[in-house]
């Protein structure tokens, strides 16, 4: 006898229920990770998908350049940039998108402002704590950081997109 007067085939239906419970949710959290793979393109134009679906592309005039940035004080491209430059050549309905990186440990606000047809600013909050470290200003030739080092909203520093990376200005 298992577990004191449990029945054989009571032990295992149980047993097979936690089984099945078990591979159903680490194939809830597998799907989960799939959110940081890049979108399929799709044909159609009437809605628009929550990630961006195509490896950001640089502003017209900007050469893309695979050296990091070498200068003092300058800063190499980091994980997210990627996300938050790709944003640029996308719309959003209305004129803000709270959290457009939900899940991430980071969090990412897109601005559209008023007679502009794309994001042209981004703020990125990297620990999650609702202060924005760094803010993102999109315009037809340049794309500029600047950053709140001290994590206080006082925005101290400012780059400049080369294609591979930031330079300082």
């Amino acid at each position: 006898m298992l577990a004191g007067r449990m029945k054989l085939s009571h032990f295992v239906v149980l047993a097979v229920v936690v089984l099945g419970a078990g591979i159903f949710g680490l194939s809830r959290a597998c799907k989960s990770s799939d959110d940081d793979l890049p979108a399929k393109p799709t044909t159609t134009t009437a809605a628009v998908p929550d990630k961006p679906a195509l490896p950001p592309t640089p502003p017209t005039g900007q050469t893309p350049s695979s050296t990091p940035p070498t200068g003092p004080g300058d800063l190499a491209a980091r994980s997210y940039d990627a996300e938050v430059i790709a944003w640029s050549k996308r719309s959003i309905s209305g004129d803000k998108m709270k959290d457009a990186t939900k899940g991430k440990p980071y969090k990412l606000n897109l601005y559209k402002d008023a007679g502009m047809t794309t994001v042209n600013r981004a703020k990125v909050d990297l620990n999650r704590n609702d202060k924005f470290d760094e803010k993102y200003t999109f315009e037809t030739t340049k794309i500029t950081l600047q950053r709140a080092p001290n994590d206080d909203e006082k925005y101290s520093e400012t780059y400049h997109w080369n294609g591979g990376g930031w330079t300082k200005e």
